[in-house]
């Protein structure tokens, strides 16, 4: 049984775009497949979306096996290294609201705790809402 991933699910779901736009599926019947094609774990409950389907079927990428890695000759092998967590920009693209909300709250904050000796705090607002945009829009691609 071969596990798929999400391309493999996304392949399924457009051939079954192609058989719905032939007028081969009605719309609920597309709607059920697409909704079983997102959930499946195996090529096998994929291929059973198209038993009474004609062509097109997807055309699954054949698995490949990880190479063995071998350090070379002489070299001591590399040590196993943790999974790398996400860089820091993609968690500010991922809060990018919430830090957008925020920003100006405390600024206010701020001003408010100074006695008010500092309002230029607030230009602060438009800065960090500009490098956060900034910030998100390059982890967007």
């Amino acid at each position: 049984m071969a596990d798929v991933g999400a391309h493999e699910r996304e392949l399924a779901m457009e051939a079954l775009d192609v058989h719905r736009r032939a007028g081969r599926l009605e719309r609920g019947e597309h709607a059920d497949r697409c909704s079983a094609a997102s959930r499946a774990t195996s090529r096998a409950e994929l291929e059973a979306l198209f038993t009474d389907l004609p062509e097109p079927h997807p055309d699954y990428p054949a698995p490949q096996a990880p190479a063995p890695r071998r350090p070379a000759v002489g070299m001591p092998a590399a040590p196993e290294l943790p999974e790398l967590v996400a860089p820091t920009g993609a968690t500010i693209a991922r809060h990018a609201g919430l830090i957008s909300l925020l920003t100006p709250a405390v600024a206010a904050l701020l001003f408010a705790v100074s006695g008010g000796r500092f309002p230029w705090i607030f230009i602060l607002v438009p800065i960090v809402i500009a490098g956060v945009a900034v910030i998100s829009h390059r982890h967007e691609r």
